[in-house]
């Protein structure tokens, strides 16, 4: 069983700029889960095999992380399985956490970290674009689908 999550190696920079330079995320957990709703957003995972230090699952405790891991597993499987605490279907729920975490970490190296932008003022408009592509009607009419 995983008890770990996994952080993608090409991004130990990025996630160090995010936490580190800019205090931005208080911690490499709240990183990923940014990362991840970007990523998700987006319609970006990415695979990956080498990982940096990874985070012992029991930091995935706040509110809403666990939440967050267990809705984007059963949006994109369908299937309540994913909830279970343990076994094949968990291991998978928290693979594909953090290939959708490695996604939007692509998406911030590549369009605020490379071109060299402000990481701040870039990850409020990251958000904000987000908002204006989703309207409440949209949610709601979601819903009976």
């Amino acid at each position: 069983m995983v008890d770990r999550v996994r952080k993608p190696a090409k991004h130990t920079d990025t996630l160090n700029t995010l936490k580190d330079d800019f205090g931005i995320f208080s911690s490499y957990k709240d990183a990923l889960i940014f990362a991840a709703a970007l990523g998700f957003s987006r319609g970006k995972s990415v695979e990956f095999e080498k990982s940096s230090e990874p985070i012992p699952l029991s930091v995935f405790r706040g509110e809403y992380d666990k939440a967050f891991i267990n809705v984007l597993a059963l949006f994109e499987n369908k299937d309540s399985g994913y909830l279970e605490s343990e076994g094949d279907k968990f291991d998978a729920k928290i693979k594909l956490f953090e290939e959708y975490a490695c996604g939007g970490l692509d998406i911030i190296k590549n369009t605020i970290i490379d071109p060299g932008l402000d990481p701040q003022s870039e990850l409020v408009r990251l958000i904000l674009d987000e908002e204006t592509k989703h309207t409440i009607i949209d949610d709601i009419t979601a819903l009976g689908v």
